[in-house]
């Protein structure tokens, strides 16, 4: 480097305050400066020849050595760590390190620049800040600032739903953070970091492994910085704000969560109860200690030290003593001990044993003058308020979110009494409540706050608040002073108040859901039954919602039910109630008496406004509507009914093209009582095995050859009544029943395929597969259990696929596909053309064979010569087979030759039939060659 450089960075080196060195490859010291020297208890001189390792504290030497393996591979050209060197003046000092490697001119590593910062102090306060944090709720967390990890206490983990592990990757604390939240989040760091925020406090939500949500308050401040004044770490807490307990109904639960050891013992001393941090304190099981004597459970020197107290608790009057109590595994514990005689009458029957550890508190005083400067930062950064009195409840300290809610500034407060401070009232009567904190010092107990309490700011706003207040004691047990911890529970209450109001309300649209629609509805028709009126249900669905969902995705069709709501919120009248009964379909309430002619209009209007298109993004989408109208009391009496008629008078308009309004009557009762009796016939049908399957031969219409045949589902009841596969089967996907009739039939035509390949006369079975069989999470390892229990090849089966099975997660289907192919199976795309093509996924998907759809096959009626035409083109320019079904005419078959589609099937081959007449068929059929 030019001289006046090389002498810059002499001067540097040898006069920052920052340890530097050089080090060879092998990892020993060339040259140190002076701050180096200092911080390792030693003098360059010393240093020079020297292992960094020999410094360096065992537990951190292996991540050194694979750092340093690393440089000298030259996988990567520097690291940072943060470290524990052990100075030749003893101890142990925490350290920043950078390390770079500076190559020759052949760019080969040469040796190594290594910066070192002293962080001892900033890691002595955030081991005490995890330390003091390790019994609290809230969780602790430290970053330095740029690094991609930061450390946390056991507390945050927990509520990020991980385990214990000391430190976390940036990454994955973000990834769990709601997409909602995450500009939040990020914009009050960055305004922190940057100076415009005093501190970070956000309210956020993140999900679980389990995948529930939970709400947490991220806060925290920066507590040191550079000389130039840029941020270099930042702690703080992370706390859970959502209602811990959730009204549980568990009794048990409760009480082993509860921060109080409790038990009970009957007159005899034999335990009945006790929770789970009674039952640690002795080193027991809960459920172990129920039937045994109090003697057995706490040692012959403990009974005999508490016997008066159990004596006298026995008598009818309640015991408060103090024990100091030396635990299983060394700890000694003060403990605040409760025998609360449990009177029935004048009988005693027992008594309840509450022990409450008040160690903290026995040593506040001690402790208090050391850890200031800690309580500082730990209690600006917390979010509960704390406020300490002297024994005469005067104030002494207070916190800054103490402050903000009360509205007193601490030099104000200091020496006023607590209730002028802290005022409390009853929301309910209006009238000032004692303060939990004179019960405290007066009983010498901890005493908890109801979440009831309100307190009135001295600036105006008023708060909820809740949490308890405790004495503090010194070593001797004299009382010092005591202590309020209470926090605002207004939001908490607010959410509460959302969470119900989302319990009742659609999640994407905001309209009163199902239930409660129920609930209008029930009111509605009482007050109709009073009233002697007539009212109308409008039961409204969107005719072509999928369609959306799957060629603009999720996303667009979401939006397009709310635009749905808001349209349909605007035509009503404010008496009338719009509900989202879920999916694409709407009910809405005319609760007010309409005619008939009426409510056509109002129905028509809702048509009309819904006709108009709606903007998604880019696109302009048209959504035809039907309208099913019940009107009560003539199409029902009850909510049920009126919706079940509503619904059967929609799905009259879908069946009338769609796009109308239609009134319930007799006749779709009787349609729906038919409908009905048909799926209980079919239930009872797969239940009882009634179908079997026809066969329908695929032949090359060139040659005449065979080249398959399609496995038909048929249905035969009992009474010898044939049921038409266009009415069972819509029927048996609606009734979830497919997945089962699917597997059966695969399963019935492997094992024919099966049959005639032992014949010597192999022929390849096409079996249909619903939409809702193939996304059966279990449907590859269906396909292989049929392959093996019937030993049919995979080139025997032909699995026949609609375009609405693989409109899903294209990514999914391709997996299952891929593994269907890998047992030799062949894929076709059946019913091509009449839904949603798309060359892309025809492109990505492994498909074998496209099936035309009969309807494409010309006529006098239906000239499509040209789609046709293109259908074949297609499948070719893809290098797919193509066959065409439904062919009946000579002419169809020749227009089929001329396009180069040879594979054909219809009734001008054969109809579907039995196994044994496709048998006799083919000793018939003549093949050309």
């Amino acid at each position: 480097m030019p001289q006046q450089h090389a002498h810059m960075f002499d001067v540097i080196f040898q006069h920052t305050r920052q340890g530097m060195a050089l080090v060879a490859l092998d990892g020993t010291f060339i040259t140190a400066n002076d701050a180096l020297a200092r911080l390792l208890g030693t003098s360059t001189e010393d240093l020079a020849g020297q292992r960094f390792l020999e410094f360096t504290h065992p537990d951190d030497r292996a991540a050194d050595r694979d750092a340093l393996a690393d440089l000298r591979a030259g996988t990567r050209r520097d690291y940072a760590v943060t470290k524990r060197y052990l100075p030749r003046t003893g101890g142990i000092v925490w350290v920043d390190v950078y390390v770079l490697t500076v190559t020759d001119q052949h760019g080969q590593p040469a040796f190594y620049v290594t910066q070192v910062q002293d962080v001892t102090p900033v890691r002595t306060l955030t081991d005490q800040l995890h330390i003091a944090h390790q019994a609290t709720e809230d969780g602790v967390w430290d970053w330095r600032v740029g690094d991609r990890h930061v450390r946390v206490t056991d507390q945050v983990s927990a509520l990020l739903g991980l385990a214990p592990q000391g430190t976390l990757p940036v990454r994955t604390w973000w990834r769990a953070l709601h997409r909602k939240d995450r500009a939040v989040v990020r914009a009050q760091v960055q305004e922190h970091l940057t100076g415009q925020r005093a501190k970070l406090d956000a309210l956020h939500r993140v999900i679980l492994p389990d995948g529930t949500w939970r709400w947490l308050a991220l806060r925290g401040k920066v507590v040191r910085r550079a000389a130039d004044g840029m941020p270099l770490h930042l702690a703080g807490t992370l706390t859970d704000v959502e209602d811990r307990l959730h009204d549980q109904q568990d009794l048990q639960v409760l009480l082993d969560h509860l921060p109080v050891k409790v038990g009970y013992w009957d007159a005899e001393l034999h335990n009945r109860f006790a929770n789970q941090r009674y039952a640690d304190w002795f080193g027991r099981q809960a459920g172990h200690l129920r039937d045994q004597h109090l003697r057995d459970v706490v040692g012959e020197d403990l009974y005999e030290r508490n016997r008066p107290f159990i004596e006298r608790a026995l008598r009818g009057e309640p015991q408060s003593f103090e024990r100091r109590i030396t635990t299983l595994d060394g700890r000694v514990m003060d403990t605040h001990v409760q025998y609360i005689p449990d009177l029935r009458g004048r009988e005693v029957r027992g008594f309840y044993s509450l022990g409450m550890d008040v160690t903290a508190f026995r040593k506040t005083e001690e402790e208090l003058s050391r850890q200031r400067a800690l309580a500082s930062i730990t209690l600006d950064a917390i979010g509960d308020g704390v406020i300490t009195t002297d024994p005469g409840g005067r104030i002494t300290f207070m916190n800054p979110v103490a402050q903000r809610l009360t509205g007193w500034q601490e030099t104000e407060a200091l020496g006023r009494a607590i209730e002028t401070v802290l005022p409390l009232v009853d929301p309910r009567t209006n009238r000032t409540v004692l303060n939990p904190l004179r019960v405290a010092l007066r009983d010498r107990t901890v005493v908890g706050l109801s979440s009831e309490a309100t307190v009135r700011s001295r600036l105006g706003p008023v708060a909820h608040i809740e949490d308890s207040a405790a004495p503090i004691f010194d070593q001797t047990g004299d009382l010092i002073g005591g202590v309020i911890v209470f926090h605002d529970v207004t939001e908490k209450q607010a959410l509460a108040q959302r969470m119900s109001h989302l319990a009742r309300h659609d999640h994407l649209t905001g309209l009163p859901n199902r239930a409660t629609m129920l609930e209008q509805l029930s009111g509605a028709i009482m007050q109709a039954a009073r009233e002697r009126h007539a009212f109308a249900l409008l039961f409204l669905d969107l005719d072509d919602f999928k369609g959306v969902n799957d060629t603009l995705g999720h996303a667009l069709g979401d939006e397009l039910l709310r635009q749905v709501a808001a349209r349909l919120q605007q035509e009503v009248r404010g008496q009338d109630v719009v509900s989202r009964q879920g999916g694409d379909e709407f009910l809405v309430l005319l609760a007010e008496h309409l005619t008939a002619s009426e409510t056509q209009a109002v129905a028509q209007r809702l048509l009309r406004t819904l006709r108009r298109p709606f903007q998604l993004d880019d696109h302009a989408v048209t959504v035809p509507v039907s309208v099913g109208v019940a009107v009560y009391p003539h199409d029902g009496t009850d909510a049920d009914e009126l919706i079940r008629h509503a619904d059967a008078a929609m799905y009259r308009a879908k069946a009338d093209g769609g796009n109308c309004v239609r009134f319930f009557d007799a006749s779709l009762d009787a349609q729906m009582r038919e409908q009905q009796a048909l799926l209980v016939a079919l239930r009872a049908a797969v239940h009882e095995a009634q179908f079997h399957l026809v066969y329908q031969p695929q032949v090359n219409a060139r040659t005449g050859a065979v080249m398959g045949v399609e496995a038909l589902l048929r249905w035969t009841r009992p009474d010898g009544v044939s049921v038409s596969p266009g009415v069972f089967i819509p029927l048996a996907e609606r009734a979830g029943l497919m997945p089962h009739l699917g597997t059966w039939v695969l399963r019935e035509g492997a094992r024919q395929a099966r049959a005639w390949q032992v014949t010597g006369r192999e022929v390849r079975v096409a079996v249909n597969v619903s939409a809702s069989q193939f996304s059966e999470p279990s449907f590859v390892r269906t396909v292989q259990e049929v392959l093996a229990s019937t030993g049919v090849p995979g080139r025997l089966l032909e699995l026949e696929v609609t375009e609405s099975a693989l409109l899903q997660d294209v990514a999914r289907v391709r997996g299952v596909l891929e593994e269907i192919k890998a047992l030799g199976i062949t894929v076709a795309l059946d019913d091509f053309g009449t839904g949603y093509s798309s060359l892309s996924y025809l492109h990505a998907l492994p498909i074998d064979l496209l099936k035309i759809d009969r309807s494409f096959m010309p006529s006098a009626q239906r000239p499509v010569h040209t789609i046709l035409s293109a259908i074949v083109g297609l499948g070719q320019a893809l290098g797919l087979h193509v066959i065409a079904e439904g062919v009946e005419t000579q002419e169809q078959q020749d227009l089929l030759l001329d396009l180069g589609c040879e594979r054909a099937q219809g009734f001008l081959y054969a109809r579907p039939m039995s196994a044994e007449q496709v048998d006799a068929w083919r000793q018939d059929r003549p093949v050309r060659r």
